[in-house]
């Protein structure tokens, strides 16, 4: 009786035993759980490129082995339900058990101006209740395509997971200028030393590089983890076909008509273009100096204006009196002598800008109605007149303009010469 209790404890403990390994070995073999909290798009970030993100990084948990990804909900939801308004590790924590996750990825995407974002991802370890590593990286707008995030995604998965480390490579050779494009995404500009390309992640990529004028230069090639590698190019200029030169002509003959030509006659834009062009800039100077003219005038105005406060006339309504406004019936105080009080030191920059303004005045209206009457002329000469006629005389018109400078004035002489 004694021996059968014995095997029985013993045959007991030893299915136990199986099963505890077995139950072990399950877990070992067991992919690590992952779940991808919706992106949150801070303010200004178009709700779509976070989930563009969040669909990117969800797809590389699931095409990763050893990994399993657990559906998760959306950040903000997820900071609603269990109150965690800045992602605190213990709150989040209770976030992942809630859904089964070994592990949770969450962030935000930001916008950096108006073409580009900063994605920042945090992976966070349920079991510790810690954030073991996170990521800040900025990205163009051109890459928030699902093509093109393949391998920024690639290496932002690698680096929280801690899978492998980004690489650099050192694009030599081709023409300085050429645009290069790594995974559908522009990396730079070929310079005389090349370009060097850094935090790629490990795995295959696509490089090309065009430029107008040359073949497109393609390769593909694979990045090992934390390598610095090099890849020459050589971009091919395309061959353009140079159309056969006609035989040459026999001298006064024609290739056409075998015969003998005449000179033809310039054409009528050739001819009138130069008076035509004048025409329209005498148009464009002259309504510039009339328009300065009337401005100069406002500000002549305005000084006047100004000035009118302080103007003094004899008073019609009592000769003894001196100080008088122009109607000659409002008695106004006397101004000070000195030169140096604020009131005549006003009114003496109020004159001399009115000096000044005047004279540019006269420049203005002058020049002005010089350069229109000039410009009739041009016209005349650019759309009346024949070709011939000018051919004929063979003479030029030309408008000549010589600045003139005097004590306290500049102006300018013109004159048209036929």
């Amino acid at each position: 009786m004694q021996n059968t209790l014995v095997r029985a404890f013993f045959l007991s403990s030893l299915s136990v035993l199986v099963s505890w390994l077995g139950t072990g070995k399950v877990v070992l073999a067991a992919d690590q759980s992952i779940s991808v909290l919706g992106l949150e798009p801070a303010a200004g970030a178009p709700d779509l490129v976070a989930t563009t993100v969040t669909e990117a990084l969800r797809q590389k948990v699931t095409s990763t082995g050893g990994y399993r990804l657990v559906p998760g909900r959306d950040l903000v939801e997820v900071k609603l339900v269990f109150s965690c308004p800045d992602e605190a590790p213990p709150c989040m924590t209770q976030a992942a058990q809630s859904i089964g996750a070994a592990k949770v990825i969450f962030g935000n995407v930001q916008p950096m101006g108006t073409d580009a974002y900063l994605v920042t991802l945090k992976l966070l370890d349920a079991e510790r209740g810690v954030v073991e590593t996170w990521i800040s990286e900025q990205i163009t707008k051109a890459q928030t395509e699902p093509a093109a995030l393949r391998g920024p995604v690639q290496k932002w998965f690698a680096t929280l997971t801690g899978q492998s480390l980004p690489g650099s490579l050192k694009v030599t050779g081709g023409v300085i200028g050429a645009g290069v494009w790594l995974d559908g995404a522009q990396a730079g500009l070929l310079g005389a030393d090349g370009l060097t390309i850094t935090g790629i992640a490990a795995g295959p990529h696509h490089l090309s590089a065009t430029k107008a004028g040359y073949e497109k230069f393609e390769r593909n090639f694979t990045m090992a983890s934390g390598a610095a590698e090099k890849l020459g190019i050589q971009l091919k200029a395309v061959e353009v076909p140079v159309p056969a030169a006609p035989p040459p002509a026999e001298p006064g003959v024609s290739p056409l008509t075998s015969g003998p030509t005449e000179p033809m006659p310039p054409p009528p834009e050739a001819a009138n273009g130069g008076f035509r062009v004048a025409a329209w800039a005498t148009v464009a100077v002259g309504a510039a100096l009339l328009g300065l003219g009337a401005y100069s005038s406002w500000v002549v105005g305005d000084v006047n204006s100004n000035l009118d406060q302080y103007r003094r006339y004899p008073c019609a309504s009592n000769p003894s009196l001196i100080a008088c406004s122009a109607d000659g019936k409002t008695q106004k105080g006397t101004l000070s002598s000195d030169p140096k009080d604020p009131v005549n030191v006003y009114i003496k920059s109020q004159q001399d800008r009115g000096d000044t303004w005047s004279a540019v005045q006269w420049i203005g209206y002058g020049g002005g109605a010089v350069l229109l009457a000039t410009s009739a002329v041009f016209f005349y000469h650019g759309y009346a007149s024949k070709p011939s006629d000018s051919t004929a005389r063979g003479s030029s018109t030309s408008l000549v303009v010589m600045p003139t400078f005097a004590p306290g004035s500049a102006g300018a002489t013109m004159y048209l010469r036929f």
